[in-house]
């Protein structure tokens, strides 16, 4: 009985965006997780671009958290990176794009069955049942923008680099000296401030390369190579 009622309940939520022409279950191409219940994943840069926002799918065994969902998504998905600060979502990078609490915005979080039934909701505590959606939009709360129509996350979509970039960064968080390795990757590691701008540059070059943090102030950080993107945080 539970299977079969799974089984409409997918098939409804199937209809629905198929009636209404919105983002479903059928579209998500980056799953995540196991078990029987699923619960989709969208993140809304809200950054004007042709496609700010993405969506990937998550599978567990009963409720589960949207903290849980969110870490085990980021655990998957090498171009997608996200901060916690002090239990609450800070900062998400996705290829191009990256929303950094504070520079100049922050991330509300959402919940519906759908983007288009979406309601603010408590945070990454937020418990998921089967077949509910959690949003992340990046917004300036004036009023809090809901997320967006989003598209399907892969490997390949909005990113703009073709093969995956080997892009290590530790200790996190970092204190007095941060290693970057790009592996056989040559270029140059561009740091920025949450404000955008340029703290630090390390010429062309491959492998492990360091960066002297001591004297920087203690927040959040983006490193670039090529055209992706990771935060680091120093301390």
């Amino acid at each position: 009985m539970k299977n079969t009622s799974r089984a409409l309940s997918i098939c409804g939520l199937l209809s629905a965006a198929a009636t209404y022409g919105q983002f479903g279950l059928s579209d998500v191409q980056f799953w995540v997780g196991s078990g029987p219940d699923s619960s989709v994943l969208v993140v809304d840069f809200q950054d004007g671009s042709s496609a700010p926002a993405y969506a990937w799918g998550f599978l567990h065994n009963g409720s589960a958290t949207a903290e849980e969902m969110l870490i085990a998504v980021a655990a998957a998905d090498t171009d997608l990176e996200m901060e916690f600060v002090s239990g609450f979502l800070n900062s998400i990078t996705y290829g191009m794009h990256a929303g950094i609490g504070g520079s100049p915005n922050y991330w509300s979080t959402w919940t519906g069955t759908s983007t288009t039934t979406m309601g603010s909701n408590l945070g990454a505590s937020e418990v998921l049942s089967n077949g509910e959606w959690f949003a992340c939009s990046y917004t300036d709360f004036d009023p809090a923008l809901p997320p967006t129509e989003p598209v399907a996350a892969s490997s390949a979509t909005g990113i703009a680099v073709v093969q995956p970039i080997f892009f290590q960064i530790y200790p996190q968080p970092a204190a007095d000296v941060l290693y970057v390795n790009t592996g056989n990757e040559q270029g140059p590691i561009i740091v920025f401030d949450i404000t955008g701008k340029r703290v630090a540059i390390l010429p062309f070059g491959s492998g492990v390369r360091s960066i002297d943090v001591s004297a920087w102030p203690a927040g959040s950080y983006v490193a670039q190579v090529g055209s992706v993107k990771r935060v680091i945080v120093v301390q």
